[in-house]
């Protein structure tokens, strides 16, 4: 007989079991990644006969036992695993295909960044805000929102997290599932505290990892444990801060476990070892762990089911969401007037609507990624009382937080490059930002933007930009470098900046800018006086890139025009139209074929183009500065080529292996003076390259040997870093 187990009273109808009954209870433990063995653990127990009767979870364990404990089947648990990309979880930087279009321009250029506030530099609570899994939980948990005691789940669970400030385990089986499930894998300095009910809490495996106590606590007279907890490591082994963690909590970790495998009938732990918690792309591999670890065990789940002596409980019903939900009434709390306002307005729902679940959450996912909240934006449908509508209730936070950040870079032509940077929102209205940034190296750029949002979906801005910058120009004759210009520019522009749609922006604005040139190499040589243009520009961006570095599909659309005219005060008259057009055609998973169309026109009135507004062409990675007029140019060098036109074509390939990429360009381009504008196929000069690359955690490393022709010569590159 197993302990906890009563006997049947003689003539007790087995059919029908009195409330003495047996009840089971299935504790599964906290692993980050190595819990998905817990899915491969449920598929045998279900096998056996074994259905739980209580669930309980601590970490990765939530997040499986608080699905299965409202209807998910292992075979749907199976597929969350696989199908989500668990990585982008551990990253602050939104799907590409959720960030808007103004993300996409600033892109990361930091290789660290820290709060700022009362004037100094501060440590993060935590490198991840958790928007990401918080969205992925409320739209799995969505038809229990609105059940607050969790013993009223289809099956009780209870989820595991640690009081941050007593250091104390809290058995959290009330509340709202999904920010339970939060706090229970808010694993410390990774994800930032969850705050419920002014309580701050952190991953519950840092003070009880199996919950086999608590299983106890609602009722289990059997606990079943699935364990994947981390045995302590050798010294020697532990080789980064994120060893040394886990080792650290690993102490309290096995105290704990032995207490709890003491109120376990039985064991299942898998052989994972040699697995990290952060192997996600490993799922399919914990999976069957899970499983065969659980398969040795058939011989006793099988004894246990049928010692039993009741019927099977009948499985919970399969969660079923609804096409679309009839939103009733909107509530949204937290914040401010200003934001509560922006946001209703940009969500543009008006109750009573119909809203699809995905709909909403990619509309909540774009605002939060406007950058006007610091904290989560969380959502919660109830349903009404009587009706068969709901109650959307949206949570947002808007702390005045500030960050400063420091990006380095390498490239063969630049040399080495240093970025500070900083972030501040809320200078004068609620909502708004300011981004300053300064560059070091032989480009010297100090830039701020500041940004009034206007509406956060569509998003609108009323963009302010200022920039006093050094760029050297090469000059070059007969493809021999002869001279520097020291291009210094003090600029000022202000733009209506609206999102058309979620990929495309459209700008338009003054720009204001006062220049000098001076002669950098030899002797020094004023060329002119201070100089001044006013230009009214038009810009049209766009960008559906799937990655910003190494993309394998989508498309990069820029145009933009200026237009300076003496008679409202310019120093020079002439039109510039720039267009620029990249493209990613995959062909399968890892191979893709790439083009790039460029082709750019300016008219002069009688009057010298400024020298930094003619069109340059060269090297083999993009110039952030006056990028719209500097062009990448394999087998030449930095601004070799240059005209007042611009006609350029490259082809290339793409291959991928895991986190490697290899290209093969080629290119040809044509600079122009003349002012009859037409394809001369004698005047384009061609040039190929072929490149590798991978992403690692201080940006993009690309080395590219390029060359005019197969007969040479042959130029070696290399750039290492964000662009910025």
């Amino acid at each position: 007989m197993w302990p906890g187990v009563v006997s049947p009273v003689q003539g007790q109808d087995t059919n029908n079991p009195d409330k003495h009954s047996p009840k089971i209870g299935l504790a599964l433990s906290g692993g980050g990644a190595k819990g998905f063995a817990h899915i491969g653990v449920l598929k045998v127990l279900e096998e056996a006969g074994i259905q739980p009767d209580i669930v309980t979870g601590t970490s990765m364990g939530s997040v499986v036992g608080g699905l299965y404990a409202i209807g998910y089947t292992p075979a749907m648990l199976e597929e969350i695993a696989l199908s989500n990309n668990w990585e982008e979880f551990f990253s602050n930087r939104a799907p590409r295909q959720y960030q808007s279009i103004y993300q996409k321009t600033n892109h990361s250029q930091n290789l660290l960044t820290f709060p700022f506030k009362d004037g100094s530099v501060r440590l993060p609570r935590g490198l991840i805000k958790g928007q990401k899994i918080a969205m992925m939980l409320y739209r799995l948990t969505e038809p229990y929102h609105g059940v607050t005691n969790f013993r009223n789940l289809p099956i009780p669970f209870a989820a595991i997290a640690t009081d941050l400030a007593t250091g104390e385990a809290v058995r959290m089986d009330r509340g709202y599932l999904p920010d339970a499930i939060r706090a229970s894998i808010a694993i410390p300095s990774i994800f930032e505290p969850v705050e419920i009910d002014s309580v701050s809490y952190i991953d519950g495996g840092v003070v009880r990892n199996i919950p086999a106590s608590d299983a106890r606590e609602l009722g289990a007279d059997i606990v079943i444990s699935s364990d994947v907890s981390s045995s302590l490591a050798p010294v020697d082994s532990l080789k980064s801060f994120v060893n040394i963690l886990s080792q650290a909590v690993g102490f309290t970790m096995q105290a704990s476990n032995k207490q709890q495998l003491a109120l376990t009938d039985i064991h299942i732990q898998p052989a994972i070892g040699s697995y990290s918690a952060f192997d996600f792309e490993q799922a399919a591999q914990l999976i069957q762990k899970g499983e065969q670890a659980a398969r040795k065990m058939l011989p006793q789940l099988k004894a246990l089911a049928d010692s039993l002596d009741k019927p099977k409980n009948k499985l919970p019903p399969v969660p079923q969401q609804s096409d679309t939900l009839l939103i009733k009434e909107l509530q949204i709390n937290g914040s401010n007037s200003y934001i509560r306002d922006r946001l209703k307005n940009s969500l543009h729902l008006e109750p009573p609507t119909r809203q699809s679940l995905s709909e909403l959450e990619y509309k909540l996912t774009r605002i939060y990624n406007s950058g006007s909240f610091t904290d989560l934006i969380s959502y919660r449908l109830q349903q009404l009382p009587d009706q068969d509508g709901y109650l959307l209730n949206l949570d947002i936070s808007t702390q005045n937080q500030q960050t400063v950040g420091l990006g380095a870079r390498y490239d063969s032509h630049y040399k080495a490059s240093l970025l500070f940077s900083g972030t501040f929102n809320k200078i004068f209205t609620p909502g708004d930002v300011l981004l300053a940034d300064l560059r070091l190296g032989e480009q010297i750029q100090l830039q701020s933007n500041y940004f009034l949002p206007l509406s956060f979906y569509p998003k609108t801005d009323l963009a302010l930009m200022g920039s006093i910058t050094r760029l050297p120009i090469d000059i070059f004759n007969n493809n021999q470098r002869i001279s520097k210009i020291d291009v210094e520019q003090l600029s000022f522009s202000h733009h209506l900046r609206v999102e058309i749609m979620p990929e495309l922006f459209f700008g338009i604005g003054p720009h204001f800018e006062v220049f000098n040139l001076n002669e950098a190499i030899g002797e020094t040589l004023f060329l002119s006086n201070i100089d001044g243009l006013i230009t009214a520009q038009m810009l049209v961006y766009g960008d559906s890139f799937d990655h910003a570095y190494f993309p394998s599909k989508g498309q990069k659309l820029f145009i933009k025009s200026d237009l300076s005219d003496r008679r409202w005060g310019s120093s020079r008259s002439f039109f510039q139209l720039t267009a620029d057009w990249e493209t990613r055609l995959p062909v399968s998973d890892r191979f893709s074929f790439l083009s790039r169309l460029t082709a750019g026109r300016t008219i002069s009135y009688s009057s010298t183009l400024p020298l930094h507004y003619r069109y340059f062409g060269g090297g083999a990675v993009p110039i952030s500065i006056y990028q719209e007029r500097q062009f990448p140019l394999l087998g030449y060098e930095v601004q070799e080529l240059s005209g007042q036109h611009i006609q350029s074509l490259e082809l290339g390939a793409q291959l991928r292996v895991k986190n490697t990429f290899l290209q093969f360009k080629w290119n040809a381009a044509s600079f122009s003076d003349q002012s009859k504008w037409k394809i001369q196929p004698s005047n384009f000069k061609s040039g190929f390259g072929i490149s590798g690359g991978t992403k690692t955690i201080i940006g993009p490393v690309e080395l590219i040997l390029m060359a005019p022709d197969f007969d040479g010569p042959y130029a070696l590159r290399i750039n290492v870093g964000h662009s910025f």
